[in-house]
């Protein structure tokens, strides 16, 4: 395996954690009802849930973006969508799957209807990103076993 593969799986390692570690703290706000500081300034009419829930689907979606970039880098091949989302293994979704169930329900517990929207839609949407970032991670490293 060529140095420039291990740095990729290295670095989308550390692009994982992160957000693995994004979407439990932030269900977990939710959770215990506490208070958020908003990254990026939001000067809309929006409940604290859902400027969480729009930090939150932003700071994925980059990390999303910088997995699928990294991967198509540092493959020799040009691999589909299809093939990417097919290489994540089953068994690194425990954390994700076990994140979209505390967010489930949060959003049943959710006070307002919009709320319960935005919650739901931004799990569902962080357990698709899961599967294709850790896709991409395994991409590289059947990549690099060929």
């Amino acid at each position: 395996m060529s140095t420039s593969k291990r740095l990729s799986i290295v670095f989308l390692g550390a692009i994982n954690l992160m957000t693995l570690a994004a979407g439990i703290i932030t269900q977990l706000k939710i959770l215990l009802g506490r208070d958020v500081t908003s990254v990026i300034p939001i000067t809309a009419d929006l409940t604290v849930n859902q400027i969480l829930m729009l930090n939150f689907i932003v700071v994925i979606f980059i990390m999303c973006l910088i997995s699928i970039i990294t991967a198509y880098i540092a493959t020799d091949v040009a691999y589909s969508p299809k093939e990417i989302i097919s290489n994540c293994p089953g068994i690194t979704l425990i954390i994700p799957f076990a994140v979209l169930a505390v967010g489930i329900f949060n959003a049943i517990n959710a006070p307002i209807g919009a709320d319960k929207i935005c919650i739901a839609v931004s799990v569902i949407l962080y357990f698709l990103v899961n599967v294709i970032n850790f896709g991409c991670l395994f991409t590289i490293k059947y990549d690099s076993e060929e």
